[in-house]
């Protein structure tokens, strides 16, 4: 039987191609619809448990430091939105960006303390202390509140003949380092700009915790 021709194919051929475009946006539109509902689902599952999944830190890091995946980690909280806490899903506002300020193990992350470092700020100064053994708390990381008195050998002669007095009040630890082979360890502490030399001009220095980083800890 011979093979139709005429207007008829012709016809045909067209319609089966107009055919084949419809259904790609159709099938575009089918994938973002799906994506669409999937978002929405989550976020409705959110509002209804009343806990959001947020960024935290899971490690410390320090001003000016790049954020990397392992330095942020996934906990749900409530009322995620009224305190301005980054969304799990919103990762890419954190990771690979600086951070502007100390950040202890726990904190929750918000939208301001990644950025331009603004560190230390105005009127406040970091400084890095020795600190032997038994002149600070064995636990103490970055986020403490810290007195900084004089070391137990000048307190001793202080003591004599008048009060000992704080070099610095509520200092913030904001790096903890390892003990060397002389048992000293090196910590850096944001203090008033204007307690800083008698911090570091000190022959010795003591460490009293004020108000432990409670934020992550076990």
């Amino acid at each position: 039987m011979p093979s139709p021709t005429g207007p008829d194919v012709g016809l045909s051929t067209v319609r089966a191609r107009l055919a084949g475009r419809v259904r790609i946006p159709y099938a575009v539109t089918s994938v973002a619809l799906v994506v669409t509902g999937a978002v929405v689902f989550t976020v409705a599952s959110w509002q209804i448990s009343g806990r959001a999944p947020v960024l935290a830190v899971a490690r410390p890091i320090a001003a000016g430091q790049v954020v990397t995946d392992g330095d942020v980690k996934i906990v749900k909280v409530g009322a995620a939105s009224d305190l301005g806490l980054v969304p799990s899903i919103n990762e890419s506002e954190v990771v690979g960006h600086v951070a502007a300020m100390p950040l202890a193990t726990g904190t929750l992350l918000t939208a301001h303390m990644v950025g331009t470092a603004d560190f230390p700020p105005a009127g406040q100064a970091v400084i890095g202390v020795p600190l032997k053994a038994g002149t600070f708390p064995p636990r103490l990381g970055v986020g403490d509140r810290v007195n900084v008195w004089p070391g137990p050998d000048v307190a001793a002669v202080t003591s004599a003949s008048s009060v000992p007095v704080a070099l610095a009040s509520d200092a913030v630890v904001t790096s903890v380092g390892s003990a060397d082979s002389l048992g000293t360890t090196v910590a850096t502490l944001l203090v008033d700009a204007q307690a800083a030399p008698k911090v570091t001009q000190a022959p010795s220095l003591s460490v009293v915790e004020v108000s432990p980083n409670q934020v992550g800890q076990p």
